[in-house]
């Protein structure tokens, strides 16, 4: 039987910030937008919620309310194990977001979260085959062996917990969700756009950058949008947050909405990034549309390409 959310008041930041809650349910307008939004890892205190400020922000400069659940993992486990409020484990934890879908009745569902948060919009997204995911730099597996094999040990000691105590269900590989999701009898994959860094974090022993690696595994699933910031690492978000793109971005993806850009010039970085490739044989249009992919105007984007050094 869903829960009945008629009435909730509405989610503000001081409780956001100091809840003891894992889930959250901000005020429901009925045939609404919902936003399940899934928090990231934190490993000396309990998770943030996250996108919360961001999403009202979406809601001012769009007019429209937006159905928000906030939740978080405070075990740090990927969403693998018990969220308190909603299951004790993936299989449990979605039929409990299903309640909650059931008794919104939203338009459209979508998840979305950054890291560990990412990989949790991903798997929830397939489970309760919502409409659209973005997910921000997430893994594509947690298992340890794949781990090794692919160089990626930055949570090798979260997969192998998980795979020395496996719950009762657990999804350690996305691709694999994503592909059965695809081919089960009236399966529907969802919008997916994964955001990500392609530069190689600063000390890190590899040359190039995990997530990238990840994203190309997501990418097989298919409906998959790729969106690669090649001047950030893994905290995309914060990259997005410091070039002041953020709030377009989420516009553009969740209400296909355009704002005006928060920052018109293109930067020093993606002039060097401009020039570099020129110099390499990129053809002038290709990097316009790079850059009008990357939130940039046309007329922007034209110009940066043609005042470059090595555009004559």
């Amino acid at each position: 039987m869903p829960p009945t959310l008629t009435g909730l008041p509405a989610l503000d930041n001081r409780r956001v910030k100091t809840s003891t809650e894992d889930v959250l349910v901000d005020r429901v307008v009925p045939g609404d937008i919902l936003v399940i939004a899934f928090g990231f890892v934190s490993w000396d205190q309990r998770p943030d919620f996250d996108f919360y400020g961001r999403l009202k922000k979406l809601e001012q400069a769009s007019g429209r309310h937006i159905n928000k659940v906030l939740v978080r993992d405070s075990g740090n486990a990927w969403y693998q194990r018990t969220i308190s409020g909603l299951g004790a484990h993936p299989d449990e934890t979605a039929a409990g977001l299903r309640a909650l879908i059931d008794a919104i009745q939203p338009s459209k569902v979508i998840t979305i979260g950054q890291s560990m948060g990412g990989y949790a919009a991903l798997m929830y997204g397939l489970l309760l085959q919502a409409q659209q995911v973005i997910a921000f730099g997430p893994l594509s597996f947690l298992d340890p062996q794949q781990a090794l094999l692919y160089h990626d040990r930055r949570w090798l000691a979260v997969m192998r917990a998980l795979a020395a105590d496996p719950p009762v269900s657990g999804y350690d590989d996305l691709q694999a969700l994503g592909l059965a999701t695809a081919r089960a009898p009236g399966g529907v994959l969802p919008e997916t756009h994964l955001v990500f860094g392609t530069k190689p974090e600063q000390g890190a022993k590899e040359s190039v950058n995990l997530d990238a690696m990840h994203a190309q595994r997501l990418a097989v699933i298919g409906n998959c949008t790729l969106h690669p910031y090649p001047y950030s690492g893994h905290a995309v978000v914060q990259h997005l947050i410091d070039t002041k793109r953020i709030n377009a971005l989420l516009a553009r993806l969740i209400m296909d909405l355009a704002i005006p850009e928060e920052a018109l010039e293109v930067s020093a970085g993606w002039h060097a990034w401009i020039a570099e490739n020129l110099r390499l044989g990129s053809a002038p249009g290709e990097l316009v549309e790079i850059l009008q992919h990357h939130g940039f105007s046309r007329a922007s984007s034209i110009a940066a390409v043609n005042v470059s050094p090595a555009a004559g």
